[in-house]
């Protein structure tokens, strides 16, 4: 009986000492926050750029506010030059002597030789250290019968091939390519002694767990996680890549103006979560994490969806889903 009691007692102190752990780690990182966020990925004589996907709005907007904020010269890319311009002149009044880029490309249509094209006189002429691969949605509701949008959420038995793709092309394949190509430019070596490093910052979702009537998206979702995390992996494990860093980041619900309806109380606007995002990275990536939940509450969640039942966490992600279906649902009987 003692050594029954003895090996309880063992496991009780060894939970309580994890759980203590994780609860220093969480605190520290969010509240540690440094004075000059994402220093060692500038450069000594010459700017450094970052070049944000999907950033005319959103949380790539907001993730490129606050780099210009940080000293960053920004590309952004979009697909719509009018709102790419209302970005770019939305960062010159936040900052005056910001270096800032446009680059117009369709990630759902962009050829390789379109986007290599495109990169060229940039990669030439500018040092970029950072890549910000935040652009996504879900592009299927738009128009697939004419004047008609189609409903937001809804079976994948509904989808087209055509559909398919497009959620595919967006959210993953246009990322993979460009993380491919932008590679070589970030991995060349620092000045010796310098610490100078790049960095790559992909955008996940809670999505990636599996979510019904938006199942392509989910996928695409956990496919950027997979490419993220093993890119971490394959960077670090050689030389003369060991300076590039490579990050996930996996918001929850953040408030957007393709995310704006039947959202949980408290969840953060996009230019707060951009803002988080950039102030975070550091503390993740000194903490060897391959993935950052930069707002608190997503961090909670992810743990508890971990922690549960797989039949509580079905119930609990169909039951917030089907919430959300029905608020877009309504939405697009009044646009019928």
């Amino acid at each position: 009986m003692s050594l029954i009691l003895l090996a309880l007692a063992g496991i009780g102190a060894i939970a309580v000492l994890r759980f203590a752990y994780f609860l220093y780690q969480f605190l520290s990182f969010h509240l540690l926050i440094p004075s000059e966020p994402l220093k060692k990925y500038k450069r000594a004589n010459t700017t450094a750029y970052a070049l944000v996907t999907g950033s005319s709005a959103g949380i790539g907007l907001g993730i490129a506010q606050e780099l210009v904020r940080q000293g960053f010269g920004v590309i952004l890319l979009g697909h719509l030059p009018d709102e790419l311009a209302s970005a770019a002149s939305t960062l010159q009044q936040i900052a005056p002597r910001a270096q800032i880029r446009t680059l117009v490309l369709n990630a759902r249509t962009a050829t390789p030789a379109e986007l290599e094209s495109a990169l060229q006189p940039l990669t030439s002429t500018l040092r970029i250290t950072i890549l910000v691969n935040n652009v996504g949605g879900n592009p299927i509701h738009h128009g697939r019968h004419g004047a008609v949008a189609t409903p937001a959420f809804r079976p994948h038995a509904t989808y087209s091939a055509a559909d398919v793709d497009a959620v595919i092309d967006m959210n993953a394949r246009f990322m993979a390519r460009l993380t491919a190509l932008l590679l070589p430019h970030l991995s060349k070596p620092p000045a010796p002694g310098s610490g100078e490093r790049s960095l790559v910052l992909t955008l996940s979702s809670g999505a990636h767990i599996g979510v019904p009537w938006l199942v392509m998206y989910g996928a695409t979702k956990a496919f950027n996680r997979a490419l993220g995390v093993g890119l971490a992996r394959e960077l670090a494990a050689d030389p003369a890549t060991a300076h590039v860093d490579s990050l996930v980041v996996v918001p929850g619900e953040v408030r957007t103006q393709g995310n704006c309806r039947d959202l949980p109380a408290g969840s953060p606007s996009w230019d707060r979560f951009g803002r988080e995002i950039v102030r975070k990275a550091d503390g993740a990536v000194s903490r060897g994490w391959r993935e950052m939940h930069p707002f608190w509450w997503h961090g909670v969640e992810d743990v508890l969806a971990r922690t549960v039942s797989e039949a509580v966490r079905s119930k609990g992600v169909t039951e917030q889903l089907a919430r959300k279906k029905r608020a877009w649902d309504e939405v697009y009987e009044k646009e019928k």
